[in-house]
């Protein structure tokens, strides 16, 4: 393929001079304006939706760790505690947590409610969150039958802090002699200790104990738990961790991280985001129509310069180049511009909070990413790379 530089810069040149005539020149402006409107406006939303997405996680984020280790059969696992130095040990990992959580009911002689119970050591690595979470109390795992739970079911179980009111734990059994001649649960007295807060969710779904008192409640053995709750240094892959765990515990466990801790949510936010990528690439499409009336006007009005460049030696083909040029110029720019202004708002916003979350104060989350940037400018680059081939192949047909 032979390079001619006169289509480009005959496309050059077309994209930035003026035409005689007015209405080409608003014809134009305005499909160029549109283009930039459009990756703007697409930019902006997809940073509103990352913001908005980061600014949901970190509620669960807080609660989640980065990696969890779970036994891939049954719900307790035997982990000694050399090998839970050897865990600690790795380069990647911060802290180490082992924990046992199951699901118990939470009663007093008025109300009841379910809950997750996550029996924890003195040295869990939520302790510090915990505390900043706190509504009231101090929670400490190293006292024995003490209770640290949200608000929501604290409200809902009318709970009173005081020395004379406390909850009644119930929960299944992991080993009974019979089922006739046992209870196939066991019970005990809680004392409240603390009530955190943060989220409806969070609050309804997770209480927490010292780790003693929740193995005497479900009778399990000293050294099993349901998982291992893993804080790294920085992104550490689920992989890296199986790989140095693998043949290191005596029964076969998997690891989770955040995405596999909240499946549903991590799905939702995902095909949300693709919807709304959706949507408003169609609103950048229906703007590229603007380009081919463009395109179209242009070629007919630069009839009488194609004439004279073939009459120089020009083929019929480098004419439909030139305004596919054109049109891919046309696109490029105004991505360019479209993301620039995007950008200016995102600092207004993040500076200035121009926008607050209805029925709040808080502003509005805005973030602004490269992965982002690359999806609009790609769009729009593709999009314009498909409406000026297909407008200059119409003109190839008449």
């Amino acid at each position: 393929m032979i390079f001619k530089s006169y289509i480009y810069r005959l496309a050059i040149r077309y994209f930035f001079s003026k035409d005689s005539k007015t209405i080409v020149n608003r014809i134009n402006g305005f499909a160029f304006l549109m283009i930039v409107a459009a990756s703007s406006v697409l930019l902006v939303v997809l940073s509103a939706f990352a913001g908005l997405k980061d600014f949901g996680l970190a509620y669960t984020s807080s609660f989640d760790p980065d990696l969890k280790i779970i036994p891939e059969t049954g719900s307790y696992f035997i982990l000694k505690d050399e090998d839970l130095d050897k865990i600690r040990g790795f380069d990647f990992v911060k802290d180490a947590s082992p924990v046992i959580e199951e699901k118990v009911v939470l009663s007093n002689e008025l109300n009841s409610g379910a809950t997750i119970l996550k029996g924890v050591n003195n040295d869990y690595h939520l302790l510090g969150v915990l505390d900043s979470l706190s509504l009231i109390g101090v929670f400490s795992p190293s006292k024995d039958n003490s209770l640290y739970l949200g608000a929501d079911l604290a409200s809902s179980l009318e709970v009173v802090m005081s020395e004379d009111f406390s909850l009644l734990a119930t929960a299944a059994k992991k080993k009974t002699r019979s089922l006739f001649s046992f209870s196939p649960f066991n019970s005990t007295k809680l004392e409240i200790e603390g009530i955190y807060q943060i989220s409806l969710d969070i609050e309804k779904k997770y209480a927490f104990a010292p780790i003693k008192t929740v193995r005497s409640l479900v009778g399990t053995n000293e050294n099993s738990y349901t998982s291992v709750e893993i804080i790294t240094n920085g992104f550490v892959g689920k992989e890296v961790l199986s790989k140095e765990i693998d043949g290191l515990l005596n029964s076969p466990v998997v690891v989770l991280d955040k995405q596999d801790l909240n499946p549903a949510l991590y799905k939702m936010l995902n095909t949300e985001n693709l919807a709304v990528y959706l949507i408003f690439s169609l609103v950048a499409l229906i703007s590229m129509f603007n380009l081919v009336g463009s395109l179209t006007i242009m070629m007919v009005e630069k009839k009488k310069d194609l004439k004279i460049l073939k009459s120089l030696g020009g083929k019929e083909g480098d004419f439909n180049k030139i305004f596919f040029t054109l049109g891919v110029f046309t696109s490029v720019f105004g991505a360019f511009l479209g993301i620039f202004i995007a950008w200016v708002v995102i600092v207004f916003q993040n500076s200035y909070s121009l926008v607050v979350v209805p029925g709040t104060s808080i502003p509005y989350p805005i973030s602004l990413t490269l992965i982002n940037v690359f999806i609009v400018f790609s769009t729009i680059f593709f999009l314009g790379v498909i409406t000026s081939a297909w407008s200059t192949r119409l003109r190839s047909k008449t």
